[in-house]
């Protein structure tokens, strides 16, 4: 009588452990991409932030304030400028534009910056 052991050979076992590494492997590179745009998600997240807050700061002041002037902030959050222009666009009628870039440098040390403009009349 011929007997039949039940269960894998060591090729086949083998078969499954490299299939099984290369789908770990593509998730792997998956996650590192995943974490990599979180990464610049959250860096053009605080420029906005930044960019919207010194906007509410600058529209809080009168319209003929002295920091509404072209300037760079001298204390901005590690790793970020912030900067405005102020753009008189029409004197007779009171409107001025300002304009926000707040600058960081990304993983490859490239600059990236992120602008808001608004307008500020007298009122």
């Amino acid at each position: 009588m011929v007997t039949t052991e039940k269960g894998f050979t060591l090729s086949e076992a083998l078969v499954a452990i490299v299939v099984l590494s290369l789908g770990l492997l593509g998730l792997e590179r998956m996650h590192i991409a995943a974490i990599q745009v979180n990464t610049i998600a959250s860096r053009l997240t605080q420029a906005t932030t930044l960019a919207q807050d010194r906007a509410e700061q600058l529209m809080a002041l009168p319209y003929d304030d002295a920091m509404l002037v072209d300037t760079t902030d001298p204390n901005p959050p590690q790793g970020y400028t912030i900067s405005w222009k102020v753009e008189t666009d029409s004197p007779s009628k009171g409107i001025k534009t300002i304009n926000i870039d707040v600058t960081w440098k990304n993983r490859a040390s490239e600059l990236k910056t992120f602008s808001l403009s608004v307008r500020k009349s007298i009122i």
